[in-house]
């Protein structure tokens, strides 16, 4: 199992700006179902530096590549129309499929 997990960051006066951006990314962007199943949709924290948003994605088998693609195409949309707005993109795989990396066997 891959799980793609998605950190955006953006200043507090840029809020609304991100708000009408989000809108107008949901009409551009559809969600594609095929490509993942969403577990966590745009979590928003406040915090000292400004907004925090985490997105976490289960990738469906032989779907990373193309929903690296259509991600990355999103978040520069945002990072084109909102200054200050930073992203990081983080592939993670299950304990169990990371322990297989290292040639151990999980417990049964």
């Amino acid at each position: 199992m891959v799980i793609v997990m998605t950190t955006v960051w953006f200043p507090h006066a840029k809020a609304s700006e991100a708000g009408k951006l989000f809108i107008e990314a949901s009409k551009k962007f559809p969600e594609d179902k095929s490509l993942s199943k969403n577990l966590l949709n745009n979590a928003v924290a406040a915090t000292k530096e400004g907004y925090k948003v985490v997105i976490a994605d289960e990738i469906k088998e032989g779907k990373l590549k193309d929903y690296l693609a259509q991600a990355n195409e999103q978040l520069l949309f945002f990072a084109e129309g909102i200054e200050g707005y930073k992203y990081q993109i983080e592939v993670m795989s299950s304990v169990i499929e990371a322990m297989g990396v290292l040639g151990l066997k999980p417990p049964e």
